[in-house]
């Protein structure tokens, strides 16, 4: 369900952070750029594990006031398998779906009636 995953960017930094520390920096670009979005093939990021591994030499681009690095690091990404179990409360069902809760992480998974299992069926009782 979770994994840990390396990911490799350009990360730019913006005129007014490049008075900070470049780790500080960067870690503040990651998080913005990265949490809470979903990478297709990789899955949803949580959050950056641990400090980046590698962090290249910054580059100017001429019009730009920013600095852009070549940034390598780790996040833990939600990344179910495919008929992975997962328990959760059926929030609300129709004829195309049910909406379920997984925990206190995510309220609003839409499952589609065509990827119920047979003999699943809808009734409106």
């Amino acid at each position: 369900m979770f994994v840990l995953t390396l990911l490799a960017d350009t990360i730019r930094i913006p005129p007014h952070l490049l008075s900070q520390p470049t780790l500080n920096s960067v870690q503040t670009e990651i998080e913005k750029r990265y949490l809470n979005k979903i990478i297709v093939d990789v899955g949803l990021i949580i959050c950056p594990y641990g400090q980046p591994l590698e962090i290249g030499d910054g580059i100017l681009v001429p019009g730009d006031g920013g600095a852009h690095h070549q940034v390598i690091f780790q996040a833990v990404v939600f990344r179910p398998f495919v008929e992975e179990v997962l328990i959760g409360i059926v929030k609300e069902s129709n004829e195309g779906g049910i909406v379920v809760s997984v925990g206190e992480f995510f309220d609003h998974v839409f499952i589609p009636a065509y990827w119920m299992l047979n003999p699943s069926r809808y009734d409106e009782k």
